[in-house]
């Protein structure tokens, strides 16, 4: 979750620029932002010697629109579920 904050909130970064200040290897950075690539949340490009990552802006709206469908989902369950205790 801190890798896509500091992404919205600084820009495209570099691994080492997304590592500053953190306990966290690069390595492991590195194999997030894979899985979120495969996810289709980030992508990357390489400038000069560095690979600079980016939020996918497209790919986290889709996110956003299924954890909504999915929070919805659940509050009809929910509902449905306390309106079966209840009576």
């Amino acid at each position: 979750m801190r890798l896509v904050y500091r992404l919205s909130d600084q820009g495209p970064m570099s691994i080492a620029r997304l590592t500053e200040g953190s306990d966290v290897t690069r390595q492991a950075v590195t194999k997030h932002l894979r899985v979120m690539e495969d996810a289709g949340l980030v992508s990357c490009e390489w400038r000069g010697r560095e690979t600079v990552w980016q939020l996918d802006r497209q790919g986290l709206d889709e996110a956003q629109r299924h954890i909504d469908l999915i929070s919805r989902q659940w509050d009809g369950a929910l509902d449905r579920l306390r309106k079966l205790v209840e009576d």
